[in-house]
């Protein structure tokens, strides 16, 4: 039994690991990785990761920073109480344009309900960003 136990905590501290994602890519594939990369940052509740992601992300000052903090927990405390919660997105489509790239995601809510919704991205200093 503690072998067992021993295991699948050795498994999810492996999968916990696994976040990081190349967003170094410029390719229409990369834009679509990283568009659901940043909507899997959401479906965990990592609010500041997502907002980190932002292209003016260093550049906000402290307080503005906070509240694209706030706006996104707020954001993701709605979609919870209204549907569940965000489950997944996978990119179906984009549309690229010099370095931005409008990707669109189809996100599965946990009350089993779908919408398509779309993420511009930008890919500038070397790496993709939310645009």
């Amino acid at each position: 039994m503690k072998k067992a136990a021993y295991f699948l905590l050795c498994i999810m501290f492996v999968l916990s690991c696994s976040e990081s994602r190349d967003l170094s890519d410029f390719s229409s594939g990369g834009a679509r990785s990283a568009a659901e990369y940043f909507y899997e940052l959401l479906a965990k509740g990592q609010s500041q990761a997502y907002v980190d992601n932002m292209q003016e992300s260093a550049s906000m000052d402290t307080a503005k920073y906070g509240q694209f903090v706030d706006l996104m927990e707020q954001f993701l405390h709605e979609e919870k109480e209204l549907r569940g919660g965000i489950l997944s997105a996978k990119a179906e489509r984009d549309t690229m344009v010099d370095t931005i790239s409008m990707v669109y995601l189809n996100v599965h809510f946990g009350d089993s309900t779908r919408e398509e919704i779309m993420l511009p991205v930008v890919y500038t200093r070397g790496r993709w960003w939310i645009r």
